[in-house]
């Protein structure tokens, strides 16, 4: 299918957010199965409807009508060139979020460690990105 940008069959969970800089942070931790986390940052935020623990998951640029979301606000945030819908889909339900980009990082960071921000702590490694 097209306009996918990452598939993963780990959990997800919401970890943290940086309202300040628009950034939103999902992550697959390490455990005693993976080495890594799996960290997706959405950028330059503007709305999200999720749910806050996803088993598996695939994230798309949405090809559908985003006015469907029936939000004035969210609809002009999107009506801008770079602003887009993402739909992640997890366990048959479709959730969205309007960010303006998306790039997804492996990681060895711990629990309580972010990689939010500007500095380049736990983007070592890019892994996918929606630019």
């Amino acid at each position: 299918m097209s306009n996918i940008i990452y598939i993963s069959e780990r959990e997800f969970v919401i970890c943290d957010a940086l309202v300040s800089h628009g950034q939103f942070l999902l992550r697959s931790q390490k455990n005693s199965e993976y080495n890594f986390n799996i960290d997706i940052i959405f950028f330059a935020l503007d709305y999200i409807q999720i749910s806050s623990m996803l088993r598996g998951l695939t994230i798309r640029i949405s090809n559908g009508n985003t006015n469907a979301l029936n939000y004035t606000a969210v609809n002009k945030y999107l009506s801008y060139k770079n602003n887009h819908l993402f739909e992640i889909e997890s366990e048959g339900e479709v959730y969205f979020i309007a960010a303006s980009f998306i790039k997804v990082f492996e990681n060895e960071l711990e629990f309580n460690e972010t990689s939010l921000g500007f500095d380049n702590k736990g983007k070592d490694k890019l892994i996918a990105s929606s630019m």
